[in-house]
């Protein structure tokens, strides 16, 4: 069939997709500009209130090796989490499945590495670097760790056991920042945490 609805109409050409149509067709490239635009975010907010991030991350031999090892902790919480029977832990089991099979499950391994860099890169620079730092000579360095670990979990508040998560392990990377005063320490462990978890999801999606 020639239908005319299968004609594009001459004003349509060019014109950019819409958000919704970008996600449905592209939700990985809507993830890495949503992860991306929170690093330029953190920036800019740096720059207006006169703070220097990039300052603290430090790269020496032992912080990679540091960073593997801080993340086992979390990932050990995972698995002991998914091995209970609790019905708020098996929700939010079934809601990053469901998540994971929209966003990833047609995805490739190099955009989930890209995703997860991102995403440690972005979330990063804006709660840790930014806010908590931006917070910290204003109300001290404890009172400054939790309400950007606040402010963590409510941006992953899809569900209260989802900010409730995000909360806690938004604690635990500002820990990590604070004991350390090098930003890089969190970055990593947000990055490898997010590649580890997401690939699981991926594979576990593309079996569905």
């Amino acid at each position: 069939m020639t239908g005319s609805s299968q004609t594009p109409e001459p004003g349509d050409r060019g014109r950019c997709p819409s958000l919704g149509a970008l996600m449905q067709r592209r939700p990985v490239v809507v993830a890495l500009l949503f992860e991306g635009g929170l690093a330029v975010l953190a920036l800019a907010l740096a720059l207006m209130f006169g703070l220097r991030p990039w300052l603290t991350i430090r790269l020496d031999a032992a912080t990679p090796l540091l960073a593997v090892a801080a993340t086992v902790p979390l990932l050990g919480l995972v698995l002991l989490l998914l091995r209970s029977n609790w019905a708020w832990v098996e929700a939010l089991d079934r809601l990053a499945r469901e998540l994971a099979t929209t966003l990833f499950a047609n995805a490739g391994p190099t955009a989930i590495l890209l995703v997860s860099l991102l995403a440690g890169i972005g979330e990063e620079l804006l709660f840790r670097g930014v806010v908590q730092a931006g917070l910290e000579p204003l109300v001290g360095a404890v009172p400054a760790l939790l309400l950007a670990s606040l402010l963590f979990g409510l941006a992953h508040a899809v569900t209260r056991a989802y900010f409730l998560m995000a909360a806690l392990i938004g604690i635990y990377l500002g820990w990590l920042y604070l004991a350390t005063g090098n930003l890089l320490l969190p970055i990593l462990v947000h990055f490898l945490y997010d590649w580890i978890i997401l690939s699981r999801l991926r594979r576990e999606a593309g079996r569905a």
